[in-house]
């Protein structure tokens, strides 16, 4: 069925309300007055959230069972399983009755603690984004946890954040928090002269009523090929096919410990395989992992990026996805540092990226909820519409590129990668023989599983040593062949090519500092590397830049950063 046809979108727009409802269970209209908890649906969330701890509970029970038999070992794991829910339901209890928040004039007061008791207040003019999530229990219970992102995300903690909410409540609060925020902010603006005829700013009142019927002025959503092509040219194959054979190894000496199966049994078994034989399992057993992490990495992209919708308003952008842990983040405009533009090499052959914002963010973490890596505005965009879909969501970030003379690193530069590439990978086929001098160090001597194994493991290695090798190479290709770097009258713009393109744009009044240095060998070369920072998370660094392109750009950049060598 065609995803553009009206019933086809009709029943997806069923199912996302069927798992993304608008109000929670019992929810009556939201009322934002007075002192507010947690809803007491809360409690039910975290004791579903324990049925993970209990399936790897039954799951070890049956896996020790099949070893040795012991029915009356069934007593004490039912016990412990129990145990665990029942210490998830009175986590949630006290939880539910020591936290609660409050809409005051100043920001909002967040307090916490049982016998220790804290109070936080969080102005209005401080929320940088807020962030909104549900667990796939909470979903079904109509529940959110909104977090407030301030920037101090290392320090603040959970503090900031918000669980168990309705979630009627929640876009109300979040709706509420960005009306305050903007008052909050036109109220602290030095008064202006107006001029004769110009219509005044309008006033706090006329501000929340405005945006209590504001219109959203572009929204952007994923068809069901973007979905899917999204979801197949995710760069974690080998992530996940490397995180796939360690649960299986473990697995196997789970199994072989409990008796399930014996190693040595199939190890005579393969014994008599030719040295022809046991290669071909080892490239099969390579391949197998590598499909299979293809398998979960397309699965985690589908899930990931379902439902995936970003909505520009006058002053913010709001970002939801996922299917079955739902997140959303809505962060101010002006609160942006700055763009990048991302592809990794499949998407760089089919000509198409993801679109990633960086706000004022605090370290918080890898957890969906946290803005520290980025917001994606676009998951899979082609790049030639990257300009257009900008100018609806960024202005301020459109056309910038292309506008900018960006300038390639000098000859120096690819001499100098050459010599990395090929120092990394001798170093990388150094530590291949030393895993595998390690494995044949202590594998027994004898055995026929011992015999098996070792030509098993030579051709593993082989075969990763040869993939990473030709990584190196590739990605030191593309990373002389892709970077660029320079500037237009307002914006930096630098190109890190490689396996991962990624191209950022930054403004200059964003940039908090830059420094320039050089290692004696880039001081024989003539080369330098410029690092700038923001207020968000991570560098943009350039290496191997020309000496008089370093020393223009710190020029450029010095009316707002220090430069130092």
């Amino acid at each position: 069925m065609d995803s553009h046809d009206p019933a086809w979108r009709e029943a997806e727009r069923a199912v996302e309300q069927l798992v993304d409802p608008e109000r929670s269970l019992f929810e009556t209209a939201p009322e934002l007055a007075g002192v507010h908890r947690a809803s007491p649906l809360s409690i039910v969330s975290a004791a579903a959230s324990g049925l993970g701890a209990i399936a790897a509970v039954v799951l070890l029970f049956i896996v020790q069972q099949f070893g040795s038999p012991n029915p009356g070992e069934l007593t004490g794991a039912a016990a412990f399983a129990l145990g665990l829910i029942a210490l998830s339901i009175v986590g949630a209890v006290l939880s539910w009755r020591t936290r609660t928040w409050e809409l005051a004039d100043e920001g909002i007061i967040l307090k916490t603690g049982l016998l220790t008791k804290k109070q936080l207040q969080v102005p209005y003019e401080h929320i940088h984004a807020i962030n909104m999530s549900s667990s796939l229990a909470e979903r079904l219970l109509g529940l959110i946890t909104l977090d407030l992102d301030t920037g101090a995300a290392k320090q603040e903690g959970d503090n900031t954040k918000i669980a168990g909410m309705q979630a009627g409540l929640a876009h109300a609060l979040r709706e509420e928090l960005f009306s305050r925020k903007a008052q909050a902010i036109g109220a602290g603006m030095p008064p202006k002269h107006e001029a004769p005829g110009r219509t005044p700013a309008p006033d706090a009142q006329a501000l929340s009523d405005s945006r209590a019927t504001e219109e959203p002025r572009a929204v952007y959503e994923l068809s069901t090929r973007e979905l899917v092509l999204a979801a197949l040219t995710q760069a974690r194959v080998a992530a996940q096919a490397t995180a796939l054979v360690i649960l299986l190894i473990q697995g196997i000496n789970l199994l072989h410990e409990n008796s399930v199966i014996d190693l040595q049994d199939i190890g005579e078994q393969a014994a008599a395989w030719s040295l022809s034989a046991v290669a071909i399992g080892a490239l099969a057993f390579a391949a197998v992992a590598l499909v299979a992490g293809f398998v979960v990495s397309f699965a985690v992209g589908l899930v990931s990026y379902a439902g995936f919708r970003c909505t520009r308003f006058d002053d913010r952008l709001a970002i939801e996805r996922g299917l079955l842990d739902r997140t959303s983040h809505t962060v101010a405009l002006e609160r942006i540092q700055y763009l990048s533009i991302r592809q990794g090499f499949i998407r760089q052959l089919l000509g198409f990226a993801e679109v990633r914002a960086y706000v004022v963010a605090g370290p918080g973490g890898d957890d969906a909820s946290s803005t520290a890596n980025g917001v994606a505005l676009h998951p899979f965009i082609n790049v030639n519409r990257v300009d257009s879909f900008l100018a609806c969501v960024a202005p301020a970030y459109s056309g910038i590129v292309d506008a900018t003379d960006l300038k390639r690193l000098p000859a120096a530069a690819a001499r100098r990668q050459a010599v990395r590439t090929g120092l990394f990978t001798v170093l990388t086929w150094v530590i291949v023989g030393g895993c595998l001098a390690l494995a044949h160090h202590f594998l027994p001597d004898t055995g026929a599983f011992a015999a098996t194994l070792r030509p098993f493991l030579l051709v593993l290695g082989i075969l990763c040593g040869g993939a990473m090798s030709v990584r190196l190479v590739l990605g030191g290709v593309l990373r002389y062949r892709d970077s660029r770097i320079g500037h237009t009258r307002h914006e930096l713009v630098c190109v890190t090519g490689g396996i991962k393109r990624i191209c950022t744009i930054a403004p200059r009044s964003h940039l908090q500092h830059a420094s320039l240095a050089a290692n004696p060998f880039q001081r024989r070369a003539g080369v330098a590397t410029l690092a700038t920072r923001t207020a968000a998370t991570g560098d943009m660094v350039m290496r191997d830049l020309s000496r008089a392109d370093a020393e223009e750009l710190l020029a450029w950049l010095r009316p707002r950063c220090t430069g130092h060598m």
